[in-house]
């Protein structure tokens, strides 16, 4: 693809991950080993972000204030195009200025803009209502986009972008960084195995790359006795816990934590499941805490289509699938032994204290014990915040505290 000045990742509003669209826009979600934005990197040209005016600050804070800044010239890309840096770099290629690539259903998938053209676009998604200036030539465009949680993890979908993901990080490894396996740790299949030299890996690990690819990141740990099937990814730091089963299109996203029985599930980041139990077909965000024992279904006793609701008030939605685990929210605490049942979705700032199952749909800083549900306070629950994101080196940023303190506002009353 010919050089462009600049990429411009926008965020289009048409996608919802329910709860986990809460803190972050289209481009921020994992939606395989890597995010859009850090996809983006891969193009080797000036990355920028645009979204509805509400998200600006929080881009500006997380990402640095250059990422929203304007520029003249830009290849736009929709944020929620569920494929590889490679796959995007062959459908943009020669796409000439002044043109739109498009989906069936009219969905932008990216645009060349420039000057007016561009000013003009950028505008519009900062009004939350995105569209394309008069003139423009429309062409046709094959790269699927995601607007629902059980979209990303469709298995062909996910696994390709997964595959693709790992030969851009791992392609960005000097030689020195590239890890062998250890002869205390075992193989089976003949599908790539990425490790980081800083990896660890322990006595007895079995990697099965029959099914796909794996990938072992920067200062990533895999304990004593684990079983990992590909395709799968272990971000940097993050820790697979002694005797674990990682099965196939699981994604532990950078300073995750994962235990007992976890496959086809994506930890955004910094999220904690270090426990036995088993977690299937769900979508964790970050700052999440499983509880030991905790045990989700992903399949209806009928073996019947899952449907579900992405928050209490959202219509009923079918999800196409079979297999449907959960979405867990952001800073969201599950205790000791808690049971989440099919097709759960879990708000923002839940915490989950009581014996029954938790089921539908759960509000955001919900407060749930035996003795009943009440709203959870926002100045222990940002105590606690502080507290967690700090075990990471973290803290949240003025912006994050100012989005955190609107949704619960929002759901008062």
């Amino acid at each position: 693809m010919d050089q462009v000045p600049a990429i411009l990742l926008f965020d289009d509003g048409q996608g919802s991950l329910g709860p986990l669209s809460d803190l972050r826009v289209s481009f921020e979600q994992r939606s395989g080993g890597l995010t859009a934005i850090e996809r983006a990197a891969g193009f080797g040209t000036p990355v920028r972000m645009a979204a509805a005016a509400g998200s600006m600050a929080l881009l500006a804070e997380r990402h640095g204030a250059e990422s929203v800044a304007a520029c003249t010239a830009a290849l736009c890309i929709n944020g929620r195009v569920h494929a590889g840096t490679r796959a995007m770099r062959e459908a943009f290629d020669g796409l000439a200025s002044g043109a739109v690539l498009v989906a069936a259903d009219g969905t932008v998938i990216a645009a060349r803009l420039a000057g007016a053209a561009l000013t003009a676009f950028m505008s519009s998604i900062h009004a939350g209502k995105p569209a394309l200036p008069a003139g423009v030539q429309q062409l046709p465009c094959a790269l699927s986009v995601w607007s629902r949680p059980w979209h990303l993890l469709n298995a062909d979908v996910l696994g390709a972008a997964m595959a693709a993901d790992m030969e851009q990080v791992s392609g960005a490894w000097p030689a020195a960084e590239r890890g062998a396996l250890p002869a205390h740790a075992a193989r089976a299949g003949t599908g790539a195995l990425h490790l980081h030299a800083s990896a660890t890996i322990g006595i007895g690990v079995v990697f099965d790359t029959s099914t796909g690819p794996i990938l072992v990141d920067r200062g990533a740990e895999v304990r004593h006795g684990s079983v990992i099937t590909g395709p799968a990814w272990i971000g940097p730091k993050s820790i697979v816990m002694d005797r674990s089963v990682i099965k196939a299109r699981t994604v532990l996203g950078p300073q995750c934590r994962g235990a007992g029985e976890i496959g086809s599930a994506i930890f955004q980041a910094c999220s904690n499941k270090a426990h036995d139990g088993h977690l299937g077909d769900a979508l964790l965000g970050e700052w999440v805490n499983l509880g030991a024992g905790t045990v989700n279904s992903n399949l209806l006793n009928t073996y019947g289509e899952v449907t579900m609701r992405l928050s209490p008030n959202s219509p009923l939605e079918r999800s196409g699938r079979q297999f449907m685990g959960c979405i867990v929210g952001d800073h969201t605490k599950l205790a000791i032994g808690t049971r989440v049942m099919t097709g759960t979705s879990i708000g923002t700032g839940t915490m989950w204290a009581a014996g029954k199952a938790v089921s539908g749909a759960v509000g955001s800083f919900a407060w749930v014990t035996d003795d009943g549900e009440r709203r959870f306070r926002l100045d222990k629950f940002m105590d606690i915040a502080r507290t967690v994101m700090a075990r990471r080196g973290r803290e949240p940023g003025v912006a994050e505290c100012a989005r955190l303190s609107a949704l619960h506002g929002a759901g008062a009353g």
